[in-house]
């Protein structure tokens, strides 16, 4: 999306796969993803969502069905929201059948508005409203019955035929999803946070997760804002600083130990994350610290 993004996690009860918000009459929220799906219905006059390269304008009783993975983000304009969050796990036991997980698949597959008109006329807020009772009074049995409305909730679904309100024209945006996007960037980073120490080139990486360089390049930018050797020598130069501050090594030695060619880069490279050299930021920060004997 071109801005900071964070993996939303433990947000979910401990053993249970459902959770409700309600949200105020104004709610931000920066961009972030996660792992369940994401049901949010515009109880309010309006609602600014934002998912991946595309801003949903939503009214009052729409709803938006956010599938896993997809960067999202409530803009200003948001208000009044109830969000339905599930694992998509609760959907595909033992019993489901491949027909039936192709179905699922068919219907997370995409981020997804579902306008109020077919919305009501399938009287899906009911469904919703219904869960929501279930979690509201706690009644014993309650969350057993929650599991069981969500299920009513998938089926009314995946019977509904929702109309495609997407911005076709935009459809390009859509193609690699956030979910792959992620799938991506999470090898990219692994192989680079691995392999540091070494002298990584762009067509190692590319080798790597079976991407050409042109992608390699383009999708990383696009999802980090920075490009690859950016972040790469970001990293190296955070790495560096526990070694400046706790091992004896010379300056050369922890450079060419993290993957520097030469001296002179890894100088000019920390003193732009820095403001200062690594023998400076040596000086400067082992003061107070006790020597590591490790």
């Amino acid at each position: 999306m071109g801005v900071p993004t964070f993996l939303e996690t433990g947000h979910m009860q401990e053993g249970f796969p459902i959770r409700v918000i309600h949200t105020g009459n104004q709610f931000n929220y920066a961009a972030h993803w996660h792992d369940e799906v994401e049901l949010v219905l515009v109880n309010g006059k309006s609602a600014r969502i934002g998912v991946n390269d595309h801003v949903c304008e939503l009214e009052r009783g729409d709803v938006l069905l956010i599938k896993p993975g997809d960067v999202h983000c409530f803009l200003p304009g948001t208000e009044h929201l109830t969000i339905i969050l599930f694992r998509l796990e609760l959907l595909t036991g033992s019993f489901t059948t491949e027909a039936e997980i192709q179905d699922l698949g068919q219907l997370f597959n995409k981020t997804t508005v579902i306008p109020s008109n077919t919305g009501s006329q399938s009287n899906l807020t009911q469904y919703i409203d219904d869960i929501i009772t279930e979690k509201k009074n706690q009644k014993p049995g309650y969350r057993w019955l929650m599991v069981s409305r969500l299920y009513d909730l998938i089926i009314l679904l995946l019977r509904t035929k929702v109309p495609v309100t997407t911005d076709e024209s935009s459809s390009s945006g859509w193609a690699c999803t956030s979910s792959k996007k992620f799938e991506f960037l999470e090898s990219v980073c692994e192989y680079l946070e691995e392999h540091y120490a070494e002298p990584i080139k762009l067509e190692q990486v590319a080798e790597h997760i079976k991407f050409s360089k042109f992608h390699v390049c383009k999708l990383f930018k696009e999802i980090k804002g920075v490009t690859l050797m950016e972040y790469l020598n970001h990293f190296r130069i955070i790495k560096s600083e526990w070694a400046l501050l706790f091992r004896q090594d010379t300056i050369l030695e922890i450079a060419i130990g993290h993957g520097f060619n030469n001296v002179n880069s890894y100088n000019r490279l920390f003193k732009k994350y820095n403001d200062c050299t690594p023998s400076e930021f040596r000086k400067k920060h082992r003061t107070n610290i006790t020597k590591y004997g490790g």
